[in-house]
């Protein structure tokens, strides 16, 4: 095992801790591998392709970085990665009635169960959570609303970031491919890594070569002939030798990635890179590591091989004793890799489908030239916004013309990109105002005078055109009714079809049976119990877009799986945490008690509480009443909150149950400070858990400064003597 340096807190090494080690560990024998022979490729030229889950989900640049190493040092056949719980659920089947039976083949044969391989050992994997505080107000944004805002916006929001740690296993490591071979095949089928051909300058990466081009990407690229690569921090801008300069195609793209990673560190990007940070400097050593693992990532992702630029091998030694000494070391510069690819991939991504959808188009491209009189179809039409135009210098040319001309005019202003789901809408006349003022079948030109005179150019779409573009990007919060309408269509149509072959049905551990069914509606997955009248709802989740339908129900059933009420004590493997089961308390009345509070800090707590680092750690008996309690991982010691239920008084008035937050001692056995009663509304809860967590953070942080004190002055006392 590589040496690492571990610097941990009293309490010994966090989740947080521990997966840090594992990618460090990772790292280093890597590196070490290359400075052995630095002409060897980051990823070698059979790697996998980028890693994802059993749902198909692609993992973030920083975990898929580093599964992909593992998956290679391992020798992994599949770049298909899974929880625990995720392999279990493969083993069952619920019927109509909710019943949970095993897996059976077409004769009724039990199926072999699938499992986790003996001995085996989990990887971690990080998802990063946000949470944005307003300055003033102390109210709680999503994250999405807050990239909506402005640059002046933004300062009065605090963002805290949260780095939570999962546990994952390679499918190589369960015995899928004996129990389930046809899921396996399919696997298979779906991940064959298929590398381009990129020898010569005939053969080239074409988005690469078209942002190039177009000078589409952060900053301007320039083709040079001359010898050196590099990204000027000064100039804002990259130069690189010409392509024919390079050994091949896949030479030329591997050192662009390269700097248009250095590139995404400017100021007005990442604002990574400093000036200060010159050659030969430790900062300018970690910026080349950045720049060579999100470029190795990049070319990973469109299976090209990236091999150590020669400049960057000089950096080997450095990186090697930076992750040996610096336990931030590793995490500042994959949070750094993470977020440089990003931009990167998802720029190649856009312009990939461009270049695809422009292939597609150029089959009726002489069809469109042509204007023909417009004939109205039976086939829903969709308008997507092209182009509007409202300042008078733009207007004055269009009020000139013919409709032809402008139908003409509309077809030079559409570029061909994929199309705006906000501005997308079933009519072309949407305001007060609007006349058409051309149309045929490919484009609609829609006139308003009551505005100072504006145009709106509008690209016709079919329903499955809006379906396609749903399915490839999501939709938000700004898309258009009209939009999120085929949308909820869309899952209330999969949602159905999957209800012919199985009832979405979810047994929990504690033998509860809950029933799913989409409300299209709401746009929400409902989740309750089934009753003469139909489905008692008794928990509903926004449906995600951006996700499949297996996905949003996997989202569910572990939100589901995470609320106390519906725990149960279970046998699990290391690298686990299961909630610790309460035990049984000589109340009236426990189990009443213990439902009303989980359903209490579940309902209007679950956000605030997770955001904020509490878990629910079973329930205590406090003066007499059973408690909740809430613990923190993220704070050092051994102080807890108790969370206590005062019922309602009827004779009062009340309607409503009262409940208070004890911060509780267990050294001195005793209460810290007067409990203060909880808020019934999410809104205030995130506030009020905050306050808390602060309130905890400074008691353990006082604690701890009173035992130094105690220890420095028992040790002068020694001295003394």
């Amino acid at each position: 095992m590589a040496y690492y340096k571990k610097n941990y807190n009293s309490d010994g090494p966090s989740a947080e801790d521990k997966a840090l080690d594992k990618f460090a560990e990772l790292m280093i024998e890597r590196i070490r591998t290359i400075q052995s022979d630095w002409k060897k490729p980051w990823f070698t030229e059979g790697a996998l392709k980028w890693p994802k889950n059993l749902s198909g989900r692609e993992y973030n640049g920083m975990n898929a970085l580093m599964l992909t190493f593992q998956a290679e040092k391992k020798g992994y056949k599949l770049p298909v990665w899974c929880t625990f719980d995720r392999v279990v659920g493969l083993n069952f089947n619920k019927d109509k009635e909710g019943k949970r039976s095993p897996v059976t083949d077409k004769n009724g044969e039990e199926l072999p169960h699938v499992g986790v391989n003996k001995g085996e050992r989990s990887f971690p994997v990080f998802i990063t959570t946000f949470t944005c505080i307003e300055k003033d107000t102390k109210k709680k944004i999503k994250y999405d609303d807050y990239k909506l805002l402005s640059d002046e916006e933004k300062k009065n929001v605090n963002v805290y970031p949260k780095l939570n740690v999962y546990n994952v296993f390679n499918v190589s490591q369960t015995n899928l491919q004996e129990a389930r071979p046809e899921l396996y095949a399919k696997l298979e089928e779906q991940n064959q890594l298929t590398r381009p051909e990129l020898r010569g300058e005939e053969n080239s990466f074409e988005p690469l070569d078209k942002m190039i081009k177009d000078q589409s990407w952060i900053c301007p690229i320039n083709l040079v002939h001359q010898d050196n690569a590099f990204y000027s921090i000064y100039k804002n801008a990259i130069t690189l030798p010409e392509k024919s300069q390079f050994v091949d195609a896949e030479s030329f793209a591997g050192t662009a990635f390269h700097e248009c990673i250095h590139s995404t560190g400017s100021e007005n990007q990442l604002n990574r890179l400093k000036p200060e940070g010159g050659f030969g400097s430790s900062e300018y050593a970690r910026e080349e590591l950045v720049a060579e693992l999100g470029s190795a990532l990049v070319a990973q992702r469109y299976g090209l091989v990236k091999h150590v630029k020669e400049d960057s091998a000089a950096y080997l030694k450095s990186w090697l004793d930076s992750l040996k000494e610096s336990p931030d070391f590793i995490k500042t510069t994959l949070v750094d890799v993470k977020k440089a690819s990003s931009i990167l991939t998802l720029k190649l991504d856009a312009i990939a489908e461009e270049l695809a959808q422009q292939k597609n188009e150029q089959q009726d491209e002489s069809n469109k030239n042509a204007v023909t009189p417009f004939t109205p179809t039976k086939e829903p039409v969709y308008y997507a916004s092209v182009q509007y135009f409202q300042l008078a210098s733009d207007t004055e040319p269009f009020d000139k013309l013919t409709p032809e001309q402008m139908l003409q005019e509309a077809r030079n202003y559409d570029d061909g990109d994929a199309i705006n789901l906000d501005f997308t809408h079933k009519s072309p006349e949407l305001h007060r105002g609007d006349t058409i003022a051309a149309e045929d079948e490919h484009y609609a030109v829609v006139y308003n005078a009551t505005v100072g005179g504006t145009y709106n150019i509008l690209r016709k779409v079919s329903e499955q055109e809006v379906r396609d573009n749903i399915t490839r990007y999501g939709i938000d919060r700004d898309t258009s009714s009209d939009v999120k309408a085929v949308a909820c269509n869309m899952v209330a149509e999969e949602f159905e079809k999957m209800t012919r072959d199985r009832m979405p049905v979810i047994e929990m551990p504690n033998g509860n049976v809950l029933y799913i069914q989409y409300d299209k509606e709401k746009d929400t997955l409902d989740v309750g119990s089934v009753t003469n009248t139909g489905l008692n709802v008794m928990h509903s989740f926004p449906y995600d877009h951006d996700f499949s339908l297996d996905s949003n129900l996997e989202g569910v059933n572990e939100k589901l799986t995470e609320m106390l009420v519906y725990q149960a004590e279970i046998e699990t493997e290391p690298d686990y945490y299961v909630a610790e089961q309460p035990q049984s308390l000589n109340n009236d009345k426990p189990a009443t008690t213990r439902e009303v509070l989980d359903t209490f800090m579940t309902d209007i707590y679950w956000a605030a509480r997770r955001d904020n680092g509490f878990r629910m750690d079973g329930f205590e008996s406090y003066q007499g009443k059973e408690c909740l309690k809430l613990d923190n991982s993220d704070i050092q010691g051994s102080s807890y909150y108790l969370v206590s239920r005062q019922p309602a008084d009827t004779t009062k008035g009340e309607t409503l149950d009262k409940f208070f937050m004890h911060l509780y001692d267990p050294d001195t056995q005793k209460e810290v400070f007067t409990s203060r009663e909880m808020p019934h509304d999410r809104d205030s809860a995130y506030s009020f858990m905050r306050g808390g967590f602060r309130e905890l953070e400074d008691y353990e942080s006082g604690k701890q400064q009173d035992n130094q004190e105690d220890v420095e002055e028992e040790h002068h006392f020694r001295r003394g003597r």
